[in-house]
């Protein structure tokens, strides 16, 4: 098993083979897509105690994500299942749930961590903001700025051994209203809006939409395939106002 410095170490690489310095928050999501020419992403809500799943199908990667679980936990999970994809050798669908405490299991949610905030992003942050005891207020600000979920910021917290377990316990429940309380966004603590709760990002859709420039389908099939993948967007051509919620 790979252990918690060495997955740190891999994320970095991979960090830095993508361009980005190893102490800046990323938008995990838009990077991956932009970095990844042969990923699909789905979106699809499921039950809720499977956080994604992930496979390889003929030079493809495909990764799908519980829209009903947090923004910040999306954001996880999809970190956590590029791991499987870039660095496990496994072409079957590999499903990802909170009861899984396999070795892979646990090399993929260290990676993903530290893709979001490697170890050194985290110390750096605490010594900018002059934090010498980690309370609720900059636990979330810290998270807010990583676009991290508030247990996977814990866990790194009580990892680094910043925190304590009792701290832990006393942090983890009711992030949402006590953000809002401490006049936080909560949008990272929120599910997928109904609009996106079915969606899809990637390389589907530009192998679909290359297809009908080149003539190979027709445009009743591009519709077809587009809706299928829940781009209705794309096939009623509907403006950001009409589609997404505010």
């Amino acid at each position: 098993m790979k252990g918690y410095y060495e997955t740190n170490n891999l994320a970095e690489e991979l960090r830095r083979e993508w361009g980005i310095d190893n102490y800046s928050p990323i938008d995990i999501f838009s990077l991956v897509t932009d970095k990844i020419n042969n990923l699909t992403i789905l979106f699809h809500p499921i039950d809720n105690k499977i956080s994604g799943c992930c496979c390889k199908y003929d030079g493809e990667l495909l990764i799908l994500i519980n829209s009903n679980h947090s923004k910040g936990r999306q954001n996880f999970t999809l970190a956590h299942e590029l791991y499987h994809l870039k660095y496990e050798n496994n072409n079957e669908w590999l499903i990802c749930s909170d009861h899984d405490y396999n070795d892979s299991e646990k090399e993929a949610n260290n990676f993903a961590s530290s893709l979001l905030m490697p170890i050194g992003a985290l110390s750096s942050y605490k010594n900018i903001n002059g934090i010498k005891n980690w309370n609720l207020e900059n636990i979330i600000k810290c998270e807010q700025f990583f676009q991290m979920s508030h247990s996977s910021m814990l866990y790194r917290l009580k990892k680094e051994k910043y925190i304590s377990s009792e701290d832990y316990n006393l942090y983890l429940d009711n992030i949402k209203k006590k953000a809002s309380k401490l006049g936080f966004s909560t949008e990272l603590y929120d599910p997928s809006p109904k609009s996106k709760k079915y969606f899809s990002l990637g390389n589907y859709i530009r192998l679909t939409e290359e297809a009908f420039d080149k003539n190979k389908i027709s445009i009743g099939k591009k519709d077809e395939m587009l809706l299928d993948v829940f781009r209705s967007d794309i096939v009623y051509n509907l403006n950001e106002d009409d589609f997404f919620e505010g």
